[in-house]
């Protein structure tokens, strides 16, 4: 049996053991990488003339000053990318190191085997971002010009005094974000999306029909499969508030590949074509389909071709909006090949059509 004063000297006699063993192992790791330094740091020197001759002065004027004070003209150097620094930098591994270089070996797509690419210039293939005017969708004089005349479809006899105490038809965006084809995807620009067709037909409606409109432009596609309950809820809000209106609409736009199809010229204007969309698994179906009905004959009498017809889901998301009110409708206004100015110009048709149903009534 071992005393406790044995053990314990043990113990310490293998603790220095293990501190010496590892400083051992690490001054053989240091001595290991200042060799390798050493060797590389060489053979950078020797790799060029002049900077053989430039370093060896840099490593004088750094221990002994006044080698730098006495005998040292910089002029005498013609190469500004020579210095000490570079040359430490690059026994390492670490000079040049830049964005284009990085990318270059790391994305494949910018690399074509020139060694142009790993030089300090950009890389050929990458081209600064520069905003160019065509790459930007905007709304032109003349489109704005259009819009602000007088529409082939207005009908001035059918005006009434606006009042504004109790509002006549709701207008709301399910798919608030849906987009025309200048922007190519959805977005929140109500230059380009349904939003701003709403904008048009509410303010014909109110300017040139006497109607007044609520025009709600709430987002509720944050979470698009969420849309049609979001949509519920405001439509809820709205119907407490002020009770049922004579017409509610939820304005959308299709989705096709054939622009003839959504397409038409009437009075030497290109327009979005419209469509009804209904859902037969509504609690007020027969109702919804006949308020269409009636959309549907005012349009094809006075604007033949505008309207596509009226299309029923068998089961549909919408039927949660179309049960709440005998006078919601959902409008297609186009598709996502038209552009949004068209779409514009046939929200005054719309408005007509709407005009004819309360108004001419």
């Amino acid at each position: 049996m071992y005393s406790l004063k044995e053990t314990i000297s043990n113990k310490h006699k293998r603790k220095k053991l293990n501190i010496k063993g590892s400083f051992d192992i690490g001054y053989i790791i240091l001595i290991l990488g200042i060799l390798i330094f050493l060797i590389r740091f060489m053979g950078t020197i020797n790799k060029y003339d002049q900077l053989s001759r430039f370093a060896h002065i840099n490593l004088l004027n750094y221990s002994m000053p006044v080698v730098k004070v006495q005998i040292f003209d910089e002029n005498n150097i013609n190469d500004d990318d020579i210095s000490l620094k570079n040359v430490i930098l690059e026994s390492i591994g670490l000079k040049g190191i830049s964005a284009y270089k990085i990318i270059g070996k790391e994305l494949g797509v910018f690399y074509n085997g020139l060694q142009k690419f790993f030089t300090d210039s950009p890389i050929a293939n990458i081209k600064p971002f520069s905003l160019k005017k065509e790459s930007i969708a905007t709304v032109s004089e003349e489109e704005l010009a259009e819009l602000n005349k007088v529409s082939p479809a207005y009908d001035e006899s059918l005006k009434k005094l606006l009042d504004n105490s109790k509002p006549e038809v709701l207008i709301l965006h399910t798919h608030a974000i849906e987009n025309y084809a200048e922007v190519g995807e959805l977005t929140t620009d109500s230059n380009f999306n349904v939003v701003g067709v709403g904008e048009i037909l509410a303010k014909e409606l109110e300017e040139g029909y006497g109607i007044s409109v609520i025009h709600d432009k709430t987002n509720h596609s944050i979470s698009y499969n969420d849309s049609y309950k979001r949509s519920n809820e405001t439509l809820n809000s709205y119907l407490q508030e002020y009770g049922d209106f004579k017409l509610i609409i939820d304005l959308h736009r299709d989705s096709v590949t054939n622009k003839d199809a959504v397409t038409i010229n009437l009075n030497n204007q290109n327009l979005a074509r419209l469509m009804f969309v209904l859902a037969e698994n509504s609690d007020r179906y027969a109702a919804n389909l006949e308020l269409a009905n009636k959309l549907l004959n005012i349009s094809n009498s006075l604007f033949p071709g505008l309207m596509r017809n009226n299309y029923i889901y068998p089961v549909g998301a919408t039927a949660i909006n179309y049960s709440l009110s005998d006078n919601f409708i959902l409008i297609e206004v186009g598709s996502n090949v038209n552009e949004a100015q068209e779409a514009k110009l046939s929200a005054k048709y719309i408005a007509r059509i709407v005009a004819e149903y309360i108004n001419g009534q």
